[in-house]
């Protein structure tokens, strides 16, 4: 069987990629598998987390059987020294200006992810006249929960009034003046504050 990347040597390395549940084989000879990047791969090692989502991240088109490989150096950034190989592994820019220089893959990677490549984002499904109503509900329902307050706080002093005067009263009965000097001052202090 002759090599599929070049068509001239004997097979001698076998390829299988796995994506998505689509898999594709390539038989490759020694010097194909060796400037695919292939000969040096460990299949012995742990998974690496931080190059899990490489081929995911990766562009996969028929038309492109390993892109990963075929892609090392083409693209670097100016100001980091980023590679794309790196982005792919990484899942991480180098800086800002990483964004302009892989943008092509970028496109293909969010379109992979969300399913498109451009944000929508949430839109309210109120009208204007609607929204405006609702402001106007809140500032209501805040300004009556305010009077309440008020109001309770009102009638809770006239009680403790009430009942303080009651208190001075029995005080001044029993002749206790120092107790009944510290009502009239209580009484006195929430007159004042309201």
């Amino acid at each position: 069987m002759l090599c599929q990347n070049c068509g001239k040597n004997e097979v001698n390395f076998h390829y299988t990629q796995v994506i998505n549940g689509v898999k594709k084989e390539m038989a490759l000879c020694d010097k194909c598998a060796k400037s695919l990047g292939l000969e040096t791969l460990d299949f012995n090692m742990p998974i690496n987390f931080s190059s899990f989502l490489g081929e995911f991240l990766g562009e996969t088109s028929d038309t492109d059987f390993l892109p990963t490989f075929s892609k090392n150096g083409t693209l670097q950034c100016k100001n980091c020294g980023m590679t794309y190989e790196e982005f792919i592994n990484t899942g991480k820019f180098g800086c800002s200006n990483c964004y302009d220089v892989f943008s092509t893959g970028l496109d293909n990677v969010l379109k992979n992810i969300h399913g498109s490549d451009t944000h929508i984002g949430r839109r309210s499904r109120l009208t204007a006249n609607e929204k405006k109503k609702v402001a106007e509900d809140i500032k209501k329902a805040s300004d009556n929960k305010e009077k309440n307050e008020n109001m309770n706080k009102d009638e809770n002093n006239k009680e403790k009034i009430r009942k303080l005067n009651e208190d001075l009263k029995k005080a001044i009965k029993e002749e206790r003046y120092e107790d009944a000097a510290k009502i009239r001052d209580e009484i006195k202090s929430i007159n004042e504050n309201g």
